[in-house]
């Protein structure tokens, strides 16, 4: 195998990788703050899935985003409106550090063509949908960054470092490998975003162990760096209200994508972020 495609099917067996590639998120507010469409990032599109899953605001709110749910309890839907009239759908959110609530986007609903291939079926059933350029792909229903949606996504076969990393190793258990630049990589076996195997060593999901790594070592209201692949942000640690160990918190504009929905600014200096007290 290539060593290039071989380094493309280990970071594709990332869920977020796998789902966004079919799916195709885009920004959910139509325009950044300079009026023009912004993509999401996989780091975006992460931290989205991320917020939606924990019911937690894992970036610090701009101040858009803390007005949309002003008087508003974590939970309850908001909206975030762009500069030239778009908006888009959240939910209100409490910061990590658990002294605002702030609307965070909702993750944006895949393409109904997927949706309809997964109909009256079950995650890991086997699927075929079509794509907008007339392409047919087979895939296998797996359950979309809102977390309940199904929809037919597209599974690559690990490659064979991939799983015999996991030979003699149980489902959720940490695995290392070695890509081929001869790079050290760690992840946690897994079976694949739809459960059907085999099991391979994936890279770790969760932007929070990552985020928690970047604040080792460092006290509340450092500087840190938090990334996903080759993207990085540059960050401040904080203390979660639940306890444990500091993590790495960006401003929620400076993630861009979905969560780049102006007015309001960077939201630096807001709760739990970069220049919060």
């Amino acid at each position: 195998m290539n060593p290039k495609s071989e380094m493309k099917d280990i970071a594709a067996l990332a869920v977020a990788a796998a789902l966004s590639t079919v799916v195709g998120l885009v920004a959910g507010c139509g325009s950044a703050a300079g009026g023009t469409s912004t993509s999401s990032t996989a780091l975006s599109t992460a931290l989205a899935a991320a917020t939606s899953a924990t019911g937690t605001l894992l970036c610090a709110p701009s101040q858009a985003q803390l007005d949309a749910c002003s008087g508003s309890t974590a939970g309850t839907a908001c909206a975030l409106t762009a500069t030239d009239g778009g908006s888009t759908a959240g939910t209100c959110r409490t910061t990590i550090d658990g002294t605002a609530v702030g609307c965070a986007p909702n993750p944006p609903a895949p393409p109904q063509a997927l949706v309809d291939a997964c109909s009256s079926k079950a995650v890991g059933d086997a699927c075929s949908a079509t794509e907008p350029d007339g392409d047919v792909h087979d895939g296998v229903c797996l359950t979309a960054p809102d977390g309940a949606t199904l929809v037919c996504g597209r599974i690559r076969t690990p490659p064979q470092v991939a799983i015999d990393a996991c030979a003699s190793l149980a489902a959720g258990a940490t695995c290392s490998m070695t890509d081929p630049n001869g790079n050290a990589r760690t992840g946690v076996c897994s079976l694949g975003p739809a459960s059907t195997g085999p099991l391979a060593c994936a890279p770790a999901q969760e932007l929070r162990p990552s985020a928690t790594s970047a604040c080792s070592g460092l006290a509340a209201g450092a500087a840190c760096t938090i990334g996903l692949g080759h993207e990085t942000l540059t960050g401040a640690c904080v203390t979660p209200s639940a306890g444990g160990d500091a993590v790495c918190v960006a401003a929620c504009a400076d993630v861009g994508g979905m969560f780049r929905c102006s007015p309001g600014g960077g939201g630096r200096g807001g709760p739990g972020g970069p220049g919060a007290p």
